[in-house]
């Protein structure tokens, strides 16, 4: 999925990681952990059937401390139906540099 994200005053386009579940997220996070200091940010809740464009989520980073590793569409469920239906929490894996 491609959200639209806005850096330095212009915005990009930008690919979220594949759908993930929050089993993965933690195990994710828990492996950069081991070199970085992460933190992750929900920044939001998606329904994919609806028209979200509209929905403006704000997330500013010190980009003197702060650096965007990723960002990820989580799902609650383990598996991923392929129905219509689908709700998902996006949000950002960043870690700390100073």
């Amino acid at each position: 999925m491609y959200i639209p994200v806005e850096v330095d005053g212009e915005e990009r386009y930008i690919r979220t990681g594949v759908n993930i579940n929050q089993e993965q997220l933690d195990d994710y996070i828990e492996r950069l952990n081991k070199e970085f200091e992460i933190e992750f940010y929900e920044l939001g809740q998606i329904d994919l059937n609806k028209n979200y464009d509209d929905k403006e989520v704000e997330f500013e980073l010190d980009k003197n401390k702060e650096k965007l590793i990723r960002m990820v569409a989580v799902k609650e469920e383990k598996s991923f139906p392929t129905e219509k239906e689908e709700n998902v929490r996006i949000g950002a894996v960043t870690y700390t540099t100073a």
